[in-house]
């Protein structure tokens, strides 16, 4: 194991007080939650966005829209 490996488990692993592990942990959720929300807001635009990219590339190569 190199010394960031090292240096981030140390971190890990320190003692906490249970409301700084309280924090962390709410804070890893929101981040969970906002990040879950994100992506299932912005995913069918983005998917959206992909099928019409693939099919211009269809369409440049003359193939059918199958």
């Amino acid at each position: 194991m190199n010394g960031w490996m090292s240096r981030g488990y140390r971190w890990m692993r320190r003692p906490r007080s249970r409301g700084q592990a309280m924090a962390e942990f709410t804070l890893l959720l929101m981040v969970l939650l906002i990040g879950t929300g994100a992506i299932t807001t912005f995913a069918p635009e983005m998917f959206a966005a992909l099928t019409i990219y693939i099919r211009g590339f269809y369409c440049v190569l003359g193939y059918p829209f199958g």
